[in-house]
């Protein structure tokens, strides 16, 4: 971390805190985010607003170290463990805390829960994943696509699908290019939808 890092502020991976809230999910939620991202690193120690390096007191510098480290590992899920250590910036002590990017997505706080306790990074800021993003990070880190994952909580009735398979050769017919080829195109059936994989059957 140099001077002119920290003059030219917060980022997509750099956050800078005063000092240790004494709630640490005011600084957890930066740390999945960011190993749910492409890692960061947060720097205690720094006004986020003055860019003013105001140090930590020479005394607390290793109990704060310990206390930042337990913080992480007692509140991520999966177990992060993080990179802290002390550096002198204008014969000023301050820590950085470096979170590697994670290959167990996605990351979230334990006392929140996976859904409402995963974040990621956003124009500097730690956003909430959302449900839809929280599972294709999911999904990508066991190599599967979410695009073809089986959603079970959905159901669709017999006028729907064929609803769908009507409005798939309306397409196809469309598309067409010459009127043979049009008059050629074969209705597409419920068992074809299932076949392609965009309809699972019912396991009962």
């Amino acid at each position: 971390m140099t001077l002119e890092e920290i003059l030219a502020g917060e980022s997509e991976n750099l956050e800078f805190k005063v000092q240790r809230p004494k709630d640490s999910t005011k600084y957890m939620k930066s740390v999945v985010a960011f190993a749910n991202g492409e890692g960061g690193r947060i720097i205690f120690g720094i006004d986020d607003k003055t860019h003013e390096v105001i140090g930590i007191p020479s005394e607390l510098v290793f109990s704060e170290i310990d206390a930042i480290t337990a913080a992480i590992s007692d509140s991520c899920e999966p177990l992060i463990i993080p990179d802290v250590y002390l550096q002198q910036i204008e014969e000023k002590a301050v820590i950085v805390v470096e979170i590697s990017p994670g290959k167990q997505r996605p990351y979230y706080i334990k006392s929140a829960g996976i859904k409402d306790g995963t974040y990621i990074r956003v124009a500097g800021t730690s956003r909430p994943a959302g449900r839809d993003l929280t599972a294709e990070m999911y999904y990508e880190d066991e190599g599967r696509s979410y695009d073809n994952v089986v959603r079970r909580d959905l159901t669709v009735s017999d006028g729907e699908i064929q609803s769908l398979c009507s409005q798939m050769k309306e397409v196809a017919v469309r598309n067409a290019r010459s009127e043979k080829q049009a008059s050629e195109i074969r209705n597409v059936t419920k068992n074809q939808l299932l076949s392609w994989g965009l309809l699972q059957g019912s396991p009962y």
